[in-house]
């Protein structure tokens, strides 16, 4: 998981709890920290990546506005 901060211990122990029972599986979480994130977080679960970053969001926005003009 990339984040754009640090985690607390605790909030990252609720994630890794949370994606594991999403998935019905045991997850090992590994962090990283990406400050171009902006915010929100990057998590790779084997080859399937969710990106639910603010980067990723305002692309997509730049993106959509660009092609309606």
């Amino acid at each position: 998981m990339t984040t754009a901060a640090p985690l607390q211990a605790d909030r990252a122990a609720q994630l890794q709890q949370r994606l594991g029972a999403s998935i019905g599986r045991t997850v090992t979480l590994t962090t990283k920290v990406d400050p171009a994130l902006i915010g929100g977080m990057v998590t790779r679960v084997g080859s399937t990546v969710y990106d639910g970053s603010i980067a990723t969001q305002l692309a997509a926005l730049r993106q959509r506005l660009t092609e309606s003009q």
